[in-house]
């Protein structure tokens, strides 16, 4: 099948450029002016790569802890209806039997939907004190079982680690020499337990300013920096940022921009089950790690401890924020678009240029979402809804 996608403003390698693509088969072939097979008119709007969302535990009241492709189809359609066409579903802590049991039900579903980039471990490697929505009864640290990272090492593409953990630089090498991104966050660490980690291959911060550590002491009088510190000034740190300005304040986002760039800033969702569902009480997870979770003049909070938990904001919606506030547009989609590829080691998305997947969103001038082509076949938005 042979698309072109005419008259759009296309965001390619950089730069925003007038013209055509032509798609075959699924896959960009061309950039230019000529018209091939269907044609599509974009009628001058701005068409990006698909977002993509590597840290994300659900939407429409699917968990990915759930053990059922009912779940990741549903997840994988809530996330294709906002734009994300590649995401990265992501655990939770929990016994290391229910971990595997949930990525083995990721592995054998094969979604139409969004795609699915792998998997991200977030726990159960974390540690007791920064525990924030995970259960810290069932915490473990890489010493006292790594096992089940290897054995799903097919699967898993990045794993939340906190540097102060027994065994945590030793995991990272072994991570980054089987292709696994290995992202900081969720600690009582101080610098020399941080960059031990980076020298071994970590390379980014789990939601930035969430259950990152803040210079400290240990026993002598010395202070240290923590993982927020060495992560704004580290460079080589990307750093994850829910940007929905209450995680992360739209005030704290324009300090984090100035230190890191665009280049260094990976916008993730870190999306609930009740991502996209309206106001009211939910459970977060389920058996032992069930929490009682509200959402509220739309963010998720954890009633019982009076703290927020994951976002119900998508990555597109962010960037929208972010641009609203000043940022240019070609940053604003990189960071939702490029950034995360590169992390996960994917080239043949998260850019439209010739030879990459044809996951492609067509924005208004604002950089809402206007209509989204997944290996360019339009997506029917509504129908995703059922």
């Amino acid at each position: 099948m042979t698309l072109t996608i005419k008259n759009a403003k296309i965001y390619t390698e950089g730069k925003f450029v007038e013209g055509n693509i032509i798609i075959k088969d699924g896959i960009i072939f061309a950039i230019g002016n000529q018209e091939e097979g269907e044609v599509f008119d974009a009628e001058g709007k701005i068409c990006t790569a698909g977002f993509i969302d590597i840290h994300t535990h659900g939407g429409w009241g699917k968990d990915c802890m759930e053990n059922t492709f009912d779940a990741i189809d549903t997840i994988a359609r809530y996330h294709l209806y906002t734009g994300t066409t590649s995401f990265v579903p992501t655990t939770m802590t929990a016994p290391v039997e229910d971990i595997n049991k949930a990525v083995d039900n990721i592995r054998q579903y094969k979604s139409p939907f969004a795609r699915i980039a792998g998997v991200h471990l977030e726990g159960p490697y974390l540690a007791q004190k920064s525990a924030g929505a995970h259960p810290p009864k069932l915490l473990i640290t890489p010493a006292q079982d790594d096992s089940f990272v290897w054995q799903n090492k097919d699967m898993v593409s990045r794993v939340t680690l906190a540097p102060n953990l027994a065994g945590a630089p030793e995991f990272c090498k072994k991570a980054t020499a089987n292709g696994i991104q290995v992202s900081l966050g969720h600690d009582d660490s101080i610098d020399d337990e941080i960059y031990a980690c980076l020298d071994n291959g970590a390379n980014s911060v789990t939601h930035m300013y969430n259950c990152t550590s803040r210079p400290s002491r240990r026993t002598t009088p010395k202070k240290h920096l923590g993982l927020t510190e060495v992560g704004l000034i580290d460079e080589r740190v990307t750093t994850e940022v829910i940007a929905d300005d209450r995680h992360v304040p739209n005030a704290l986002f324009k300090m984090i921009y100035k230190l890191k760039g665009s280049d260094k800033i990976c916008l993730v969702s870190d999306s609930l089950s009740v991502a996209g569902m309206p106001e009211g009480d939910y459970y977060l997870g389920s058996g032992e790690s069930k929490q009682k979770i509200r959402i509220d003049d739309g963010v998720a909070v954890l009633p019982d401890l009076n703290t927020y938990a994951g976002s119900v904001t998508p990555v597109g919606k962010m960037a929208v924020n972010l641009f609203r506030l000043g940022i240019k547009a070609e940053e604003c989609i990189d960071m939702c678009t490029k950034v995360p590829a590169r992390l996960i080691h994917r080239e043949d998305i998260g850019d439209i240029a010739k030879g990459k997947k044809a996951d492609i969103n067509i924005l208004n001038d604002d950089l809402s979402l206007s209509a989204t082509f997944l290996g360019g076949k339009l997506v029917d938005r509504e129908a995703l809804k059922k």
